[in-house]
């Protein structure tokens, strides 16, 4: 089971790319990236972890990739371990690979863990508090909960089901956390909202 996340840390990864550094916290293995020149962010540090701590991983995509992968064949699941690289001056990612055998029938539930904290003790924090599957249902829960509410104060009735999804869930969303929150869009990330 792999995950793949590509670092950004700044306004475009062609911007920030360089500046990325990456390590592993050797309290929780999980997998740290900073960007120190971005002023806004300097102390910020992003993570990727998983429930199951008997992985391997790798913070270089083109290793990930492979030469002449693409991320529809990338080399790395071709293999059975990726390296552990970490540093900098990487093409930066966060790459974590599980191996596991499951019998006919049988089911596992693995969590990647996706988050940012303010610093590294609250990376450190988040990282360990959800590497347990049971906080990461119970979070994801009120995650759900809390959307389901936001997202049912407007609600549109067209004859068309497509519509109605796409207005009464996805669009809304998408305008809140994307434009008002984040401040940036699929088409314009300076940043800038309004009339």
């Amino acid at each position: 089971l792999t995950s793949l996340s590509e670092w950004v840390l700044g306004e475009t990864r062609a911007k920030s790319a360089m500046h990325v550094a990456t390590e592993i916290d050797p309290q929780t293995s999980a997998l740290f990236a900073r960007n120190p020149y971005n002023t806004d962010f300097e102390n910020r540090v992003a993570f990727v972890a998983s429930s199951e701590l008997a992985r391997s991983y790798t913070a270089d995509r083109t290793e990930f990739l492979g030469r002449n992968g693409t991320l529809a064949q990338p080399a790395a699941l071709r293999r059975t371990r990726l390296s552990g690289k970490t540093g900098v001056g990487l093409d930066p990612c966060a790459a974590l690979q599980v191996q596991m055998e499951l019998e006919p029938g049988q089911e596992r539930e693995i969590a990647f863990i996706l988050g940012a904290g303010q610093n590294a003790d609250h990376a450190r924090d988040l990282a360990r508090r959800f590497q347990n599957l049971r906080a990461c249902r119970e979070e994801l829960e009120k995650v759900w909960a809390y959307w389901g509410h936001t997202l049912s104060a407007v609600r549109v009735d067209t004859p068309e089901p497509a519509l109605n999804l796409l207005a009464n869930g996805w669009l809304l969303y998408q305008t809140i956390s994307c434009r008002l929150w984040a401040r940036t869009g699929f088409y314009q990330s300076g940043g800038a909202f309004g009339f």
